[in-house]
């Protein structure tokens, strides 16, 4: 999983293969530890991502809780249509909002900033 900041304000997240149950703890963790240094904005790099257990997507769920609590939120981007399925699968489709670009996700952080 790599990190990168865009700016002071909106944290992106790159993840890679296949995202398992552990894998979503360990980025709930980095989430969480981002929101404790007063970061509330993340963008989910899901390109590069291959299938996702359903399970996991819960945890996700509650840290873009969190986030959204603090002003923040937690945004999609790249995600295959299969990817997108098992978030409806999960029943967390409306839940996130995905974005074909980085660009288009930070643009839509700006009402929150």
């Amino acid at each position: 999983m790599g990190i990168k900041t865009e700016s002071k304000k909106v944290v992106v997240l790159i993840l890679k293969g296949n995202i398992d149950i552990e894998d979503m703890l360990a980025l709930k963790g980095i989430v969480s530890t981002f929101i404790e240094k007063e970061n509330f904005y993340f963008i989910l790099d899901f390109s590069g991502v291959d299938h996702v257990n359903v399970s996991g997507i819960e945890y996700l769920n509650e840290r873009k809780e969190r986030a959204r609590v603090m002003g923040g939120d937690v945004k999609i981007i790249g995600s295959s249509d299969y990817v997108k399925n098992l978030f409806l699968y999960a029943g967390y489709w409306g839940e996130f909002d995905f974005f074909n670009a980085e660009e288009e996700a930070i643009r839509s952080f700006e009402h929150l900033i």
